[in-house]
């Protein structure tokens, strides 16, 4: 059972409670006496964007609220006037997206109706992606792409880095058979045993040791180190220069962004007011021009035998109102066609407008968000880095400096050193002092090497670790990828399904088929509705919705609602969700008003249809249940 409580809602004034039980609820009621009020409380907490809290709180209430209970669940939301507004104070809905606007048959709430039957367009791309998630599936596998690509690229780097690791290795080898051989040579060269010259050579070895790391050192820093950070300052320098110019021309353009955005939200808001003003209007018109076709439908079912209005007595009232109602809808279809491509053309123009400032507001916070994001994260960042490169390079270049000066003062000392030292004794300290040399060079080269290996050691690790979550993401993709096919799928096939049976029931035998029609462009996957008619001459041919009667293009709303509460509202919610009609909607063709309620008992547990009631009979506001 659904129970729903109102307090000061639409026409409702004080509290009022209505239940639901499963199958066909008809709330019945005389004009004005709160069938809308009642069933957009309803919708209300399925679509909680359907209706604003103004539109919601009775006129002259300072507050109100609609309490709804369905599985054994209280889902609340509660209103308060403050001055001119009405705020929100409680917000306990079923739901917080708006789908359920799509699957209700009236054509003041329900989207799906309004789009098919008042407008006639077939694109129901939004509905589709809004019921069925379609977008979201798209958006993840757009998501997971991202993720994957960067990923992918940030491999690459690492297995460079793995790959120098493998060189290092290698180079590293090499290195440590050299030294190993210079020290075996270093082992056979002749020591002498004089105390002096033992202490001369000794220190000359040291020094030469040392000569031969500083002489690596300075290579390293000359070559390799002061230029290749000069470069990354260089770089640095330039991306810090062209961050600043980003932002520079924002502001130049953009002096106030923030009041600029929100003008522009502004215009939009008030484009569709507009829409809604004009399709409003429409729906309006083309209700009043279809009102007399249900009624004269209705005097040829009773054959009634004198004029509504006047009274006047009317022979042979079968023929009168069978050919009264051809020149009534001739007369109608007319009309309408003119008013409603004026109004087209009216609503496709501020359309357009919208749409380019929808275009213009992404365009717009775009570059605002990138300039927030240069100002806050990534020019402080870069300043941070820059500041330490150019501290390194300092260092370096102080280092540098030094070296120099010690490798000139080592130099000195050796040669003075050997000065003490005879010819024989002088050569022997020179092979020594050069192999010392060598290995002081080899030294400095192993050092190096082992820092570089291990830099990239931790980039094997992190190699591996990245392949595995690439790896686990592309399952997600293809996971993802799958279930958007299979929903694809099985909504095409429940569509075509449900179409041929409504079709069959409700007796279009005319009609061939109501086709879901797929469609790729670079804005995306859109889906259209195409109808398939029989001819009298058995010529099958394609219509567009604007060919068809209101009871044709009823059924192919019809058919769109159902699907979608099949496949996803009836799953999602247990059954719990009502499908809600307007009898107005629904009693356009009287021969086919039950066949019509039997479908919809197929498909949904809960039945809200409203009737309308004469004040006589039914004084107040009632809902009766019918199994």
């Amino acid at each position: 059972m659904i129970s729903i409580e109102l307090e000061n809602i639409g026409g409702f004034v004080g509290k009022h409670r209505f239940e639901f039980r499963e199958g066909l609820n008809e709330v019945v009621a005389p004009n004005a006496a709160g069938k809308t009020s009642l069933v957009k409380a309803i919708v209300s907490m399925y679509a909680p964007n359907i209706a604003s809290p103004a539109e919601l709180l009775n006129y002259d209430a300072n507050g109100g609220y609609i309490r709804l209970e369905v599985g054994g669940k209280i889902f609340i939301r509660r209103f308060k006037r403050e001055g001119e507004k009405v705020i929100e104070v409680e917000s306990r809905p079923i739901t917080s997206d708006d789908r359920m606007k799509y699957i209700v048959l009236d054509q003041q709430l329900g989207e799906i109706v309004r789009r098919l039957i008042l407008e006639m367009n077939p694109d129901i791309t939004d509905y589709l992606n809004k019921v069925f998630r379609l977008d979201e599936y798209e958006r993840k596998k757009e998501e997971l792409r991202s993720q994957i690509g960067k990923l992918e690229r940030e491999i690459e780097y690492l297995r460079r880095d793995v790959e120098e690791l493998k060189r290092f290795d290698e180079e590293k080898k090499k290195v440590d058979k050299e030294r190993a051989e210079l020290e075996e040579e270093l082992k056979k060269v002749r020591k002498v045993s004089i105390a002096r010259v033992r202490d001369i050579e000794e220190r000359i070895a040291e020094l030469s040791r040392r000569l031969g790391e500083a002489i690596s050192r300075v290579k390293d820093l000359e070559e390799r180190l002061i230029p290749v950070t000069e470069e990354k300052v260089k770089e640095l320098q330039l991306e810090v220069d062209r961050l600043r110019s980003i932002v520079n021309e924002f502001y130049e353009h953009y002096r106030e962004p923030d009041e600029y955005i929100e003008g522009i939200k502004e215009r939009i808001k008030q484009a569709d007011e507009l829409i809604i003003k004009l399709k409003r209007e429409l729906s309006e018109y083309v209700s009043g021009l279809d009102a007399r076709i249900p009624v004269i439908r209705t005097a040829i079912l009773s054959k009634t035998s004198s004029c509504p209005i006047c009274g006047a007595p009317i022979e042979n009232p079968e023929v009168f109102w069978n050919s009264r109602l051809q020149v009534v809808e001739e007369e109608v279809r007319r009309i309408k066609d003119a008013v409603i491509r004026d109004y087209e053309e009216r609503i496709n123009r501020v359309n357009n407008e919208k749409l380019n400032l929808w275009k213009e507001l992404e365009e717009v916070t775009k570059k605002y968000n990138d300039v927030r994001e240069i100002e806050a994260v990534k020019l402080p960042k870069y300043m941070t880095e820059l500041t330490n490169l150019i501290k390194t390079l300092e260092s370096y270049r102080r280092e540098l400096a030094s070296l120099k000066y010690e490798k000139e003062t080592i130099v000195k000392e050796v040669e003075n050193l050997r000065q003490q030292l005879s010819e024989e004794e002088r050569r022997d300290a020179e092979k020594r002092s050069e192999i010392e040399r060598k290995l002081g060079e080899i030294e400095r080269r192993i050092k190096d090497l082992e820092e570089a290996i291990v830099r990239r050691s931790e980039a094997g690790r992190k190699l591996v670790e990245l392949e595995g979550k690439v790896k686990e993401l592309k399952k997600e993709l293809e996971s993802t990828e799958e279930k958007h096919y299979n929903t694809l799928t099985r909504m095409k096939d429940e569509f075509a399904r449900i179409a041929l049976e409504v079709i069959e029931k409700l007796g279009f035998t005319w009609l061939k088929a109501i086709r879901l029609v797929e469609s790729l462009s670079k804005a995306g996957r859109g889906f259209e509705i195409k109808v398939v008619r029989v001819l009298p001459s058995g010529r099958e041919v394609e219509q567009s919705l604007n060919t068809l009667s209101t009871s044709e293009r009823l059924t192919v709303a019809l058919v769109t609602v159902l699907t979608g509460y099949r496949l996803r509202i009836f799953e999602e919610y247990g059954g719990l969700a009502p499908i809600v009609a307007d009898e107005a909607l629904l009693a356009f063709d009287p021969y086919r008003f039950e066949e019509v309620i039997e479908e919809l008992k197929k498909y949904a547990k809960y039945i809200v249809v409203t009737r309308l009631a004469e004040p006589s009979k039914v004084p107040a506001l009632t809902v009766v249940y019918k199994q």
